[in-house]
């Protein structure tokens, strides 16, 4: 095998190296694109999240980026400042603290480390239920994952019964797939 080959072998592909690239191409923020970058080949749909005619960014938000993955629904966000994002990670880990009671299992990272910092990181799982609409009741799995040094975050949410089967373990598969 060239080279050539072998580096696109690596990268994902020819599939995977152009939809990392339509995808990217959907990013307001290129912090938030680049914290992306690991799962970008393997979600599609992005979209920037505006607020015209649908949800709004969060407080503290610059930018925020939706994209799908089968049963997994991502956001990649850019907030203003590492406050702000801080400020995003406290309200996360009040979910969490309860999470283990509407999702069994919940607060451990894949490594098997309780949900915190590792090397600057954040990693929180948490889960809610949604409050209205079609899916009022259903109860959501989520994963907060933010940069060391950045102002970004990667939030990996899922269905807990439809989508995940009631089990961590898909959510946390995709999340692991950052290479």
């Amino acid at each position: 095998m060239s080279s050539s080959a072998e580096h696109t072998t690596k990268a994902g592909g020819a599939f995977g190296q152009r939809q990392a690239a339509a995808n990217r191409s959907r990013f307001r923020d290129q912090a938030a694109s680049e914290f992306a970058g690991p799962w970008l080949s393997r979600v599609g749909d992005c979209t920037a999240v505006t607020g015209v005619g649908g949800p709004r960014p969060g407080a503290g938000e610059a930018s925020r980026t939706r994209c799908a993955a089968g049963i997994i629904t991502t956001y990649w966000i850019s907030y203003r400042s590492i406050a702000d994002r801080e400020h995003a990670l406290a309200h996360y880990r009040k979910q969490s603290a309860e999470a283990w009671r509407l999702t069994p299992g919940a607060g451990s990272s894949p490594d098997g480390e309780t949900s915190g910092a590792s090397a600057g990181t954040h990693y929180v799982e948490y889960a809610y239920v949604v409050p209205s609409g079609q899916r009022a009741g259903q109860v959501v799995a989520a994963i907060w994952y933010s940069d060391p040094v950045q102002p970004v975050a990667g939030i990996f949410l899922a269905y807990w019964s439809d989508g995940l089967g009631s089990s961590w373990e898909p959510l946390r598969d995709f999340w692991r797939q950052r290479g």
